[in-house]
């Protein structure tokens, strides 16, 4: 991999996305994904949506470089973004795993 893909060099980070409520069957609740830097997890991740991933991808950024903002759907009590996908049926939380 690419160094400029990681984060300046260091190890990549790992975020968690995990479906909360959804009325969408190509991502129930209960899926999750795991991203290593840049890079899907197959093992550790169900199905993807690509519009939805586009849609939540700035929060997975911000997960990802370790930003926490309040004004930007941080939860700070659950220390995760909590944004949904464009059509509103499906909700999830993004979380950087230590």
């Amino acid at each position: 991999m690419n160094e400029e893909c990681n984060e300046t060099g260091t190890a990549s980070s790992l975020v968690q996305i995990t479906v909360t409520s959804s009325e969408c069957d190509k991502m129930p609740a209960g899926d999750t994904l795991v991203l290593e830097g840049p890079s899907l997890d197959y093992a550790r991740s169900g199905p993807v949506c690509l519009t939805a991933i586009n849609a939540i991808y700035p929060w997975i950024m911000l997960a990802r470089f370790n930003v926490k903002s309040p004004a930007l759907d941080y939860d700070e009590a659950d220390d995760c973004y909590r944004p949904s996908c464009p059509c509103g049926i499906v909700s999830y939380e993004i979380r950087r795993l230590e």
